[in-house]
């Protein structure tokens, strides 16, 4: 909160509510300095125990930084929006069928979303542990 300025005496501008004032704030405190980017990490960990008995750990992991390029993505820009638009593109053209408000844990909406979002470099690093 004192890094915020929340404690400081000097004058702000006030926005149109509360929030709307420390979202303003935070967009000048938080804006990236020259060459700094964002990071998105994922990780899942399976604790998984086979037919047989035996027990493995399965990690998967995404990891993506944005660009440092003027005017380029946000690692989470990225991460939103092409899944987003590979999903609605799939429904318009049909690759995606299925009707109604659906889990994401069947093939036939994964293997075509997982198998496009690689063409854009975004896939999850799988791993078996023991």
């Amino acid at each position: 909160l004192r890094w915020l300025g929340i404690f400081s005496s000097e004058k702000i501008t006030p926005r149109g509510n509360p929030l709307d004032t420390i979202c303003a704030t935070l967009e000048q405190k938080m804006q990236y300095d020259e060459g700094e980017r964002d990071l998105v990490m994922l990780q899942h960990k399976f604790e998984i125990e086979l037919r047989d008995g035996t027990r493995q750990t399965r990690l998967s992991t995404l990891c993506e930084y944005g660009s440092t390029e003027p005017g380029g993505y946000s690692a989470m820009a990225k991460l939103v929006g092409i899944p987003c638009a590979v999903a609605v593109k799939q429904v318009l053209d049909g690759t995606l069928a299925e009707k109604g408000v659906l889990a994401p844990m069947n093939s036939k909406i994964n293997d075509p979303l997982i198998k496009e979002l690689k063409k854009y470099g975004i896939a999850c690093k799988e791993e078996t542990l023991a």
